[in-house]
């Protein structure tokens, strides 16, 4: 009796395989597809009706893209026309990969997830994302976002925190401003608070500043740091203390406690350069320093959303503005989640449809607010309160070494000496023998 050939045996063992690998391959399938910014395709071909679809399921899509804001509308047009620019071949490919996903309702709520998460990541770290084209690097790339993640709403007030300022025109990328993004945010209660510690502090001729009862916030803070600097650079006694006293300093760090406030995020503990070293009131002033800067800006941005608020740009004419814009500036917006993409084009409309007078009413109190900041920024180290990865790595990745160390180029060996060793000379140098030598 002849053997059974082992061919079959083969066939047969390999298909419990290719099964149980079919559902990992159309994840990293699924997973390049979002990486490359085309996972949205398969939600247009859904909803305008590409893929075949019955006219109760076309009524009910449009009925969908009816509701969108203009914003959302523009966003699928968009991707559609990204979809009609694809080859017949790599318009099946996303078909099969929709009907796929379709198929496996658990695979298309992970892939629905992951792109709901991606949104919330920093624009560098989508970047790195998107340029990552080898799926297992890239998981390794989600792992380590999610591990070093803080939680949404904080990363969503990072991202209008940034775009704030940009709005205000601020310098938010200068490195010696941007440990202010990882400050934590002062609770206006207590920025409250201290500004009144402050202010009771000054006496004599700069006690109670005179501000209006109708005044803002930020009018009342700006008027009490004003006098309290002020206040610092008087020569004599004024009978008054100002806000870096020790004394002032200890009464506003024992309310940091009351509030179980801290400098710098809990969450973020890990991302920061911990080298607190010096003298115990440098250190409080340069925390405070930074406090009053951070909840300062903070009630300029919330009283410039104020004024944005009242002025509401019909959805025509947002749509008219998003279409007149450059490629690049609608792929920006676009990488950002359609709540805060809205909020975004909506402060890019009205920066340059402002009224004269508006404009100038934030111009004074930007600079108000740039002057303060200035004499608050003199004479703190930042270094301690950054983000360490933010440092090292800079937004692009490149950032030149600043330590002290040998000099490597053709000028010789640099300053290091050794024991017993002479340092070296350098060509055209002369020797000076030490004169009691």
């Amino acid at each position: 009796m002849k053997p059974r050939s082992s061919k079959n045996n083969r066939r047969r063992s390999k298909e419990p395989s290719q099964s149980a690998s079919r559902q990992p391959a159309l994840w990293s399938r699924s997973l390049r597809a979002v990486g490359f910014g085309i996972g949205t395709v398969i939600c247009v071909m859904v909803l305008l009706g590409a893929s075949g679809q019955n006219e109760d399921q076309e009524t009910e899509n449009r009925k969908k893209i009816e509701a969108m804001t203009p914003a959302e509308r523009a966003q699928l047009k968009r991707n559609y026309e990204k979809f009609q620019k694809l080859s017949a071949k790599e318009k099946q490919r996303f078909r099969e990969l929709h009907s796929a996903t379709r198929s496996q309702p658990e695979l298309n709520r992970v892939m629905r997830s992951y792109c709901d998460w991606v949104k919330t990541l920093t624009p560098w770290e989508q970047e790195d994302l998107r340029n990552e084209t080898d799926p297992k690097e890239r998981l390794k790339l989600i792992r380590k976002f999610r591990s070093q993640q803080i939680d949404p709403k904080r990363r969503s007030d990072l991202r209008s925190y940034i775009a704030m300022s940009k709005f205000l025109n601020l310098d938010s990328r200068d490195p010696r401003r941007m440990g202010l993004m990882w400050v934590q945010p002062p609770p206006p209660e207590l920025f409250e608070e201290v500004i009144g510690i402050i202010d009771q502090n000054l006496t004599g001729a700069e006690k109670k500043p005179k501000v209006k009862k109708q005044s803002t916030d930020f009018a009342y803070s700006v008027a009490v740091l004003e006098r309290t600097l002020r206040l610092k650079h008087q020569k004599g006694d004024s009978g008054g203390v100002e806000w870096s006293h020790p004394e002032v300093l200890n009464q506003i760090h024992q309310l940091f406690e009351a509030h179980h406030y801290s400098i710098r995020d809990p969450k973020l503990q890990h991302g920061f350069k911990l080298q607190l070293r010096g003298n115990r009131n440098d250190l409080r002033k340069t925390q405070v320093s930074l406090f009053l800067i951070r909840g300062l800006t903070d009630q300029l941005f919330s009283l410039v959303k104020q004024e944005l608020t009242q002025h509401n740009p019909a959805d025509e004419e947002l749509h008219k503005f998003f279409e007149n814009l450059d490629a690049k500036s609608k792929d920006s917006l676009m990488k950002y989640p359609p709540d805060e993409m809205q909020e975004k084009l909506k402060y890019m409309f009205l920066q340059k449809h402002f009224s004269e007078e508006i404009r100038k009413k934030l111009n004074r109190q930007l600079v108000e607010f740039k002057n303060l900041r200035a004499q608050l920024f003199r004479g703190i180290d930042l270094k301690p309160f950054m983000f360490e990865s933010r440092i090292r790595h800079g937004v692009k990745g490149h950032v030149p070494d600043t330590k002290d160390g040998r000099n490597k180029g053709p000028k010789g060996g640099g300053d290091r000496t050794f024991r017993g060793r002479k340092p070296e000379r350098r060509p055209g140098v002369q020797r000076r023998d030490r004169p009691d030598a």
